[in-house]
Order: C-alpha cells, then structure tokens, then sequence
C-alpha cells in the first residue's frame, strides 16, 4: 500500500510538470518548432547568448582548455571570460548537440528548448515549494504559474545567467527541505543545488545569500531553537559541498579579483539606468499582447530613466493578490512575516542608488543601495541591481499564495478548481508574449570566404561600438578566425586607446591632424600592430558610420595600403591587407 500510494505521488508530480511543460511550449511558441530562426531580442542580447556556447564548445573540444580565457579575441592577449559571463551548467547541455548537429547550427533549438524548460522547471519549482509552505495544491499551481511568466523571464531569455530562475528556486526548494531534516544527506543535496548556480550566476548566488541572511535574522528571532548543532552541521557541509564543486571557477574568479585584467566595477550612471523605476512596477510594457497600447504609453513615459514594465511588470494579477497577501496571508504560509520583510528589502535594493517615477530622478535623498556599495565590493561591480527584483516577485507569489489559500476555503467545493482555473486562465491570458517574432542574421559571404581560408590570421571589425562587437562574435562562431577585439563593448581596460591602431582607427581623425612627420611616425606605429596582430581584413560596417567618418577611415586605410579593397553585402567595406609578422 505504502509502494502503491509513493507511486501515485510520483506520477501526480510527473503529471504537474508536464503541465507546466505544456504552458511552457504554448506561451513560448514558435520555439518548440524553430531550429533555424531565432528572436533577436534587444541590442542583439542572443548574439551573446550563442557566442556563449559556441565558446565552451569550441574551448572544451577544439582547444581542450577551460572556457574561462579566450585566446580567440582580443588576439594576441587574449581575453578573460570570467565576467563575460561563461553559464557553464546550460553550456554543458548544449555540448552534445554542438557535437551531433554542428556548431553554430544546432544553438537556435538548444537555445528554444533551454528557454522552454526554464519556465516549465520555474513554474514546477514554484509549485514544490509553495506547496511546502501553504500546504495547499490549486493556489501553489497558480504561484507557479504567475513566478513563471514573469516579463522579467521573457525580457532575460538571452541573458542566461539572469533567465536562470529554476537555478535560484533549487537551492531554495533544497534548503527548506534542509530546516525540516538537518540530516546530513540534506546538507549534502543542499550544497549540490547551490553549484549551478554559482557558475552560471554569481549575481544571483550573492542575492540568494541575502535572501537566507534575511531568512535565519528572521528565525532568530521567531524560533531561535531551529539553530542547533544539526542544523549548524547541515548547513557546514553545503558550503563545503558547494566550494568544492565550485573550486575552479572560484579559482579563477579569485585570480581575476586580484589582477583585475578586466574592469569589474560598475559606475553610478549604469547602476542608476539599470534600477527599476517605480511606474515600471505598475504599467506594463508592449511585449504583453494585451497592454501594448499601454506599454508602448510607458515606454515613452519612461525614457530609459531606468528599468520599465517590459521587464519588472508583475503583472496585475500577481501584482494585487501579492498586496492583499500582506494582510491576509499571516495563517495560511509559513514564516509569514519573512516573506514580507523580503519583499520590502528587495525592493528597496531593487530602486537602485536612487529613485526614479517615469522620467524623474529624485537624486537626494539617496537610497540605501547607495551607501551599501560603498561598504559591499559586490554592490559596487553589479551593474544591474534591478535583477534583484526576482526576489521581489517572489515573495510577492508567495504572499498571493497566502491570500489565495486563505480565500480558497471561503469557497463552494464545486466552485473552487473553476474559479482558480479562471484566474490562472487570466493570468496566463496576461502575462502571453506568444507567438514570439523569429529571424536569423545572414552570414555575410565575405565571412563566408574568411571561413575556407585555412591559414591562421585576424579580423578586425570597426566602428569599436557594442553592435560591431556582437556581429563579430556570431560571426566568428563561422569562420573561427582570431578576432583583434574583445567581446564585450562594455568597459575599456586600462591602456585601450594607448594602442596607436586602436586609438587612430576609433576616431581618423585623429591621426589626419597629425603633420606629415607625425603621420609617418604613426603609420609606422600603426603597421607594427597590424603586423603583431596578424591582421589580414579590416572590415567596415557601414551602417554604424556616417559618410564623414568612413571617408576619414577609407583615407586613413589606403595610406596603409592594403592590397584590395572591395565591397560584401550587406553594408560591409573590406580592406585586405598582406600578412606582416612583426
């Protein structure tokens, strides 16, 4: 009997993932169909995404080296990826694919299908532990329905580090099994949730380190028994767990820390563009089907003045049942009072340095976040704190499951499963950004050629803009030729521009309004790099520049002499240049 009724569990929990499975594949439709085209998303984001994993890929298999330095750009230094980010845990998972059906070609699909699972597998973790919190089986099913489909998941699709949020609710799911056990095999399988999450991301890990820091300060003073030698135990062998399983990217992580080879820190303006903004939380954005017309209205109210409801929108179903948990929730969830400090401190965090209502700033009296990064070194190099607004969301489904359990009893039995499918019918209905718009890059067929030339040689692409960059990146993965710059446009290390090729080829000018001994002098300079860099092409795009900037180039080049000039479609001015070995 007791076999008979662990069976049942079983196939009753298969049962509800495939469910969500189901809403996964209908609400992200056309991925579960489309190996080919792909969304490109905002400011090429997918691009990265698919450099991700061809990198792991071509490291692991090619070079048979670790992922976490790439000799391929920023050609002869090479690169550190160790803040690129490198997402290990959904990198390994595309590895056999790139080996069966060819790299880059087998990325769009893995990419649908790591998309399609991170909601099913958010929506069915959401529902394990909101049934371990509440107890109660239709409104866990609808937590995990309104945590899911956040815009926030849909906007991060492909920032993977930041759309891996079955990654923060493993860890979370193992530690609550953790205070009911403090068994050893409990530690153990808490420290084995918490390591994908430390490769694929940091962030995160450190939010989740607040979010347990909020937990225990909560329990010490509500139930200061629960701190015992078990539990202290426990809790011992995760973290042990976890940094052994972590060591070698903590390694290098360490390394990078201490060197700094890549800037790390991130500066107010940045921290400031990307916090939420208060009307963000409010008015959704276009990407929802049935608010575009009131998206597209906030997008202009906020201007880019931080983050907007296409990506912090909860949604008004989450939204309002989350605020009526605040009053209604303290019987029906465990640790009440928990989820409601968390949600007000991520919130605050969430705002960023300071706050900001549509297209105002309101820069004194500044926020906490503030004055926490100048104490904490890790607020200080986050350059988005509105990713902490996960945590907000989360303890708003939580809270809208204490009101949604404290209401369900209230409730006619034969009026129960319908009223709660009507409002998970609603919210789904909501949150809906299917069907999604897919497209694919062409590959420009002087790539095309660069890829069956079979000598080792280097690509430079200008302008030095970050579209330039991530064209660079994804076409690289074709002709895995050696690229002169790096990969992520973002912050310039130190001595950049002290690189006379760098310095005149970003602005032309530069080197025009030298006197013509200067000129020789900085031609000179200038070859001596083409030459230790191997470069063979430098390949304009023309769409970046305008008619002044590339005529100043073009003279530029042509006192370098290269020894063809030539067009490709689309938009692409090429200049060959000899091979020089300096």
């Amino acid at each position: 009997m007791k076999i008979k009724m662990v069976i049942t569990n079983k196939i009753k929990t298969l049962i509800i993932f495939l469910f969500y499975l189901g809403l996964a594949i209908a609400l992200t439709f056309p991925f579960v169909k489309s190996y080919a085209t792909y969304p490109i998303f905002d400011n090429l984001d997918i691009i990265v995404t698919f450099y991700n994993f061809f990198w792991q890929y071509y490291s692991i298999t090619q070079l048979h080296t670790h992922p976490w330095f790439n000799p391929m750009i920023s050609y002869p230094e090479g690169y550190s990826m160790v803040f690129f980010p490198v997402w290990i845990p959904y990198g390994i998972i595309t590895l056999p694919f790139q080996l069966i059906f060819g790299s880059p070609q087998a990325l769009p699909g893995v990419f649908h299908w790591l998309s399609i699972f991170s909601f099913a597998l958010t929506g069915f973790l959401t529902f394990l532990i909101a049934k371990k919190i509440s107890n109660r089986f239709y409104p866990s099913i609808l937590a995990g329905i309104l945590f899911s489909f956040l815009p926030f998941h849909y906007w991060h699709l492909p920032r993977c580090h930041s759309s891996c949020l079955e990654l923060i609710l493993l860890p979370i799911y193992f530690y609550l099994r953790l205070l009911e056990d403090k068994s050893k095999k409990a530690g153990i399988l808490f420290g084995l949730s918490l390591t994908p999450l430390t490769y694929q991301s940091p962030n995160y890990l450190l939010y989740l380190a607040i979010f347990l820091a909020l937990h225990w300060a909560y329990l010490f003073f509500t139930n200061r028994a629960l701190f015992n030698k078990n539990w202290l135990q426990a809790i011992s062998i995760a973290l042990l767990v976890n940094i052994l399983l972590s060591s070698p990217f903590l390694f290098f992580l360490a390394k990078e820390l201490i060197t700094k080879t890549t800037p790390a820190s991130s500066i107010l303006g940045e921290q400031n563009r990307y916090s939420a903004n208060l009307l963000g939380l409010v008015l959704p954005g276009p990407n929802q089907k049935i608010y575009q017309a009131v998206g597209n209205f906030s997008e202009n109210i906020i201007a880019q003045n931080g983050s907007s409801g296409k990506e912090i929108f909860p949604g008004y179903i989450l939204l309002l049942s989350g605020i009526l948990g605040i009053f209604f929730s303290r019987k029906t969830i465990k640790n009440y009072g928990f989820w409601v400090l968390s949600f007000l401190v991520f919130f605050i965090l969430s705002l960023g340095p300071f706050l900001k209502f549509g297209k105002y700033t309101l820069f004194h009296p500044e926020l906490p976040y503030f004055f926490l990064s100048k104490i904490f070194p890790f607020m200080e190099m986050d350059r988005s704190p509105v990713r902490m607004i996960i945590f907000v969301h989360f303890s708003l489904a939580m809270l809208s499951l204490g009101f949604f359990s404290q209401l369900e009893p209230k409730i006619a039995q034969k009026k129960k499963k319908f009223l709660l499918g009507l409002i998970s019918a609603l919210a789904l209905i909501e949150l809906n950004q299917a069907p999604i718009y897919l497209t694919k890059i062409p590959l420009p067929e002087i790539y095309q050629n660069i890829a069956q030339e079979k000598d080792k040689f280097t690509v430079l692409e200008l302008p030095l803009l970050p579209e330039t960059y991530r064209y660079a990146g994804i076409f690289q993965t074709y002709h895995r030729k050696y690229l002169a710059i790096d990969l992520t446009a973002r912050k310039v290390g130190a001595g950049f521009y002290d690189r006379p090729m760098f310095f005149y080829l970003d602005e032309p000018l530069r080197f025009l309004l030298l006197t013509p001994e200067e000129q020789d002098q900085a031609k000179k300079e200038i070859e001596t790099e083409l030459g230790h860099r191997k470069i063979k092409y430098i390949i304009l795009y023309l769409k970046f520049m305008d008619e002044e900037k590339i005529a100043d180039l073009d003279r530029l080049l042509k006192i370098l002499k290269p020894t063809k000039i030539f067009y490709s479609e689309p938009a692409l001015k090429v200049y060959q240049f000899e091979l020089k070995e300096n």
